[in-house]
């Protein structure tokens, strides 16, 4: 969202505009347009619209300090709605003008107990209704119109420490043909007063002086111009004091003012002033800052607004943080969380209304243009994809009917039908026909672990000299087992069969021999018995 703040002058008119986006902002940019003698400042202000990049999404002024009034009420209440009974109450012995010609505005500054404080700002509406129609004419609708007091509140409550806050300050703006007296306590405005007064006087002193045409005295300010304070006129020559004193004579009124200023702020805070602070082009005048501070004897020095607002650390020029505070100060009057407080006399029957914009289809034809062509490559490629997913569907489709026949041989042309609309019954009938086809294998395919096998490995490992006869042969009987019983000629040759079978039999465990006597043969021969768990190379793998 672009924020720009609007600062009507009487030398020129200044802009500053702010970007804000997701409760962040940083000063965009800012922009002078120079009033030329004699003329319109609205019209000033429309050529300074006109050349900005974008149009502003919101748009804050302020009302001149001298057309306006204000009070800090005390309410012995905390309703809000007798809040609003009791300013209106407050107004009506206080304002120097009908109720009913004024608007006025209040903001909540804080509440004790069952009080609260509140700041009222009152205009008559004739001078806002003056306002609004000079800027609708050049096309500009502001969405805030507040005071100058308000504005600078705002600024200094961003820009200033709590500490220094807790004292009374002074800002001084001088301007080309007034100056704005602001003192600010406790976050709050206590006091505003504009002068009729301003740089323009400090020009006219040397042009009544030197005798010189009021361009070239201005010029002659704005070059060559400075104020001697006491303590440097001892080291300065006559033509410097003459010149330094030419200003101080016009100076002596805005002193005079400060020095009224000060009581008034003293009978209110019970404080005197800690600070001063200068702003305005005028206020760059070399000696002003120490002449006004042995004058007055307060600390005073020039507001860095501009520069402590900026985010990024950016650092803005003297002059531009001179001219452009009160920009500044309008512009982010619209962000953050101080916006619902702000005071806006813009409201009433003068609020501004949320109207919707003519449409009007020259301004609309180049979007539409680019949303028609958009539509237009978006429909084609609809199509065109439309077309590849259906050419690529009726291939899969193909090949899946051929994978099928493929599959299952012989089949009617009903059964492929039903297995292409409903892949969940191809998909468990191909899943029986392979759980089949794996079960038919099993039973067709030759033992692996056939115990002829293992019997021709074992004859293949007994050497010929070792003669045994096979009594019993018990393989695969039971899982990963097997029993063999020999009859031997000689005991010794026990040994060397366990040596052979120990390489084909795991686990390998013998029997005690035992004799055994024929009764129709007069020699002899042992028994012996081999168990234990037949290896993988015992069927010649």
């Amino acid at each position: 969202m672009k924020i720009l703040g609007i600062d009507i002058g009487n030398a020129s008119v200044k802009a500053v505009e702010i970007e804000s986006a997701f409760r962040r902002w940083e000063i965009h940019e800012y922009y002078e347009e120079e009033i030329e003698t004699g003329s319109d400042p609205f019209l000033a202000t429309r050529k300074l619209i006109e050349r900005l990049p974008m149009l502003p999404d919101r748009v804050a002024v302020a009302l001149k300090t001298s057309c306006v009034t204000f009070r800090n009420l005390q309410l012995p209440t905390r309703d809000r709605k007798a809040i609003r009974s009791g300013v209106g109450f407050e107004l009506e012995d206080d304002l120097p003008f009908e109720l009913e010609q004024a608007i006025y505005d209040y903001s909540i500054l804080s509440t004790s107990g069952q009080s609260t404080q509140v700041h009222v700002s009152a205009i008559l509406k004739s001078y806002i209704e003056d306002l609004l129609t000079k800027l609708n004419q050049i096309g500009v609708d502001p969405d805030l119109i507040t005071t100058e007091a308000w504005a600078y509140r705002n600024l200094l409550n961003k820009i200033l420490s709590k500490t220094v806050k807790e004292k009374p300050i002074m800002l001084v703006k001088i301007g080309n043909e007034r100056t704005i007296l602001y003192i600010h306590w406790n976050g709050y405005p206590i006091l505003s007063r504009e002068l009729s007064w301003g740089g323009k006087d400090l020009t006219q002193a040397i042009c009544r002086k030197y005798g010189i045409p009021l361009d070239q005295a201005n010029q002659t300010k704005k070059e060559h111009g400075f104020i001697l304070p006491s303590s440097q006129r001892a080291q300065a020559i006559a033509e410097q004091i003459e010149f330094s004193d030419t200003l101080l004579q016009p100076l002596e009124i805005l002193v005079s003012e400060i020095k009224q200023a000060k009581l008034i702020c003293k009978s209110i805070a019970h404080e005197h002033l800690s600070q001063i602070f200068l702003t305005g082009g005028s206020s760059l005048l070399p000696g002003l800052l120490g002449f006004l501070e042995e004058e007055l004897q307060i600390p005073t020095q020039s507001l860095k607004g501009m520069s402590q607002l900026a985010a990024s650390g950016v650092s803005y020029s003297e002059d531009t943080e001179a001219s452009f505070l009160l920009a500044s100060a309008l512009a982010i009057s619209l962000i953050g969380t101080e916006r619902s407080k702000t005071i806006n006399l813009r409201k009433g029957e003068l609020a501004k209304e949320i109207k919707s914009r003519e449409i009007s289809y020259e301004n609309l034809k180049r979007p539409l243009k680019a949303v028609g062509a958009i539509f237009i490559c978006l429909m084609l490629s609809t199509i065109i994809q439309n077309q590849v997913y259906k050419s690529r569907l009726k291939s899969s489709e193909l090949q899946l009917e051929k994978s099928v026949r493929s599959f299952f041989g012989q089949i009617s042309n009903s059964a492929v039908r039903t297995y292409m609309s409903s892949p969940k019954v191809l998909r468990e009938t191909i899943k029986k026909e392979l759980t089949k086809t794996k079960e038919l294998t099993m039973i067709y395919a030759p033992n692996q672990r056939s115990p002829l096998l293992f019997l021709n490995e074992i004859s293949q490992i007994i050497p010929k000299d070792v003669v045994v006869d096979m009594m019993q042969f018990n393989v695969g009987s039971a899982v990963d087992n097997v029993e063999m019983s020999f009859l031997l000629a000689q005991p010794q040759t026990a040994d060397k069969l366990n040596v052979f079978l120990n390489a084909k039999i795991a686990d390998l465990k013998k029997s005690e021999l035992q004799e055994i006597i024929k009764k129709d043969d007069t020699s002899k021969k042992w028994k012996i018995t081999f168990t234990g768990k037949p290896k993988e190379e015992a069927y010649g793998k």
